[in-house]
């Protein structure tokens, strides 16, 4: 299986080049931009996932602090309930765009040799 990041322009690599090569084994070269849509919703979906945990993190040391404090922590609980259980979700979503993307990228073979 290739690189992903072969198909990453951001990551200074040429996806024209994959292009190329599946031009010359005759095999659809339209896979290659479904791979790269796949991956940056795979991206995307990452970062919304990092998002949701930074802020997870955030509140649980904001509980923390509260609680050595005395105050009431019942709501702000709740609310770490409900951003665990969408942590959960965006896990299943980024699982679902890693497989969605790796199995278009399986399906190209290897750069042809010049």
């Amino acid at each position: 299986m290739l690189d992903i990041n072969l198909f990453r322009e951001d990551k200074g690599y040429d996806p024209e080049i994959i292009r190329i090569s599946q031009l010359c084994r005759f095999e659809p070269v339209e896979i290659i931009d479904e791979v790269i849509h796949l991956d940056n919703v795979w991206r995307q979906r990452m970062f919304e996932l990092e998002q949701l945990q930074k802020d997870f993190n955030k509140l649980n040391k904001d509980v923390a602090k509260l609680r050595t404090s005395g105050g009431d922590v019942r709501a702000m609980i709740q609310d770490a309930r409900i951003k665990k259980d969408s942590i959960k979700m965006k896990k299943e979503e980024v699982q679902a765009a890693e497989e969605a993307r790796n199995e278009k990228l399986a399906k190209i073979r290897n750069l042809v040799d010049d």
